[in-house]
């Protein structure tokens, strides 16, 4: 009996300073002086680890991978670049490593490749002007296989609609296959993967350029399906689309080639007579590539096949409703109702 309880005392006190001389090897300091570290996107942990200690960053690597496992935060480091200035102990470590998102930036629904290179520019995400614009589809022909519908478009067209609206977290100076890997990656997920089972692989493009249009000329969600069939329409009924969201595309993809501000301004007639393929005004055919990337909504909206004999319609400046009109006379009508 007396055995027992002083084996209890004994094991209490072996546990009391193994976790004494823990608590002191976790609250002892390694003294950095602007020692930068960097975290590649899917980086194992244990190569962070024996690279956090092979560049002193930590002391003692097995009680890091310890104690990052021990709390579960080995799962919840990010990758970064980083900058140790100052006494860290593993534990202040391992809370800047799980803490730390790399660049964030935010690309809105409604952005052009213009607009999402030129914040990528400006982050140092990517460094060179056009490299993203002039990034084409056959520079990924190895990974169809992971990203299958992109076999079904032009091989020299551009990743424009597929740079998935979200936020991303990217180092600075990130590869550019990388940068449209992880917006491709994103696409995937975010609407390939719930709408393949509706839609064939060959159809995919084709719905994200139509998705494109109906993005920029709506501002309600619930307006999307009405517009997409009165696009569906005038092409039935070989009718040019007349989309002045088009004529700012163009003249935002001017812009940028030539240094100015990536903006559309106020739209006139002389618009409509600018030389594109994506001149809906002189041109019946459908513009070549999307003009835009689309989130998963309006998406999944422009698969919906509502019907109607709509083949006009304007937006209302002070509601932003659509307003739909079935011939030109009502459409012109309406044009001076709401518009003059």
């Amino acid at each position: 009996m007396i055995f027992k309880k002083n084996w209890k005392i004994i094991a209490a006190l072996v546990l009391a300073i193994l976790l004494f001389i823990i608590k002191s090897l976790l609250a002892l300091p390694a003294n950095l002086t602007n020692q930068k570290f960097v975290i590649t996107p899917g980086e194992n942990f244990l190569s962070i680890a024996n690279n956090l200690s092979g560049q002193g960053i930590i002391k003692n690597k097995n009680l890091f991978i310890l104690l990052a496992y021990l709390n579960g935060d080995y799962s919840r480091i990010k990758p970064g670049e980083y900058l140790f200035d100052g006494k860290y102990n593993i534990k202040q470590i391992i809370d800047i490593l799980k803490n730390h998102l790399g660049i964030s930036i935010t690309i809105p629904e409604g952005f052009n490749i213009f607009q999402v290179e030129n914040e990528l520019i400006k982050n140092g995400i990517i460094s060179e002007k056009f490299s993203l614009v002039n990034y084409k589809i056959s520079n990924l022909e190895t990974d169809f296989t992971i990203y299958p519908f992109l076999q079904y478009v032009d091989e020299n067209n551009n990743f424009e609609g597929f740079l998935y609206p979200d936020t991303y977290y990217f180092l600075k100076n990130t590869d550019l296959k990388d940068v449209v890997s992880m917006f491709l990656s994103n696409f995937n997920k975010e609407i390939y993967s719930k709408v393949k089972q509706d839609i064939g692989d060959k159809d995919v493009y084709e719905k994200l350029i139509l998705a494109s249009l109906v993005e920029k000329e709506t501002y309600f969600k619930n307006d999307i399906s009405q517009i997409t069939s009165v696009v569906r329409n005038r092409i039935d009924n070989n009718m040019p689309l007349q989309i002045d969201a088009t004529l700012c595309y163009i003249k935002m993809q001017n812009n940028y080639l030539t240094g100015k501000s990536i903006d559309c301004g106020t739209l006139t007639n002389v618009d409509k007579n600018l030389e594109s393929l994506y001149n809906t005004y002189i041109n019946k055919d459908m513009v070549p590539s999307p003009i835009c990337s689309v989130n998963y909504e309006t998406y999944n909206n422009v698969l919906k096949n509502v019907d109607t004999d709509y083949l006009y319609y304007i937006s209302d400046p002070e509601t932003k409703n659509t307003i739909f009109a079935k011939t030109l006379e009502e459409h012109n009508k309406n044009i001076n109702k709401y518009l003059k």
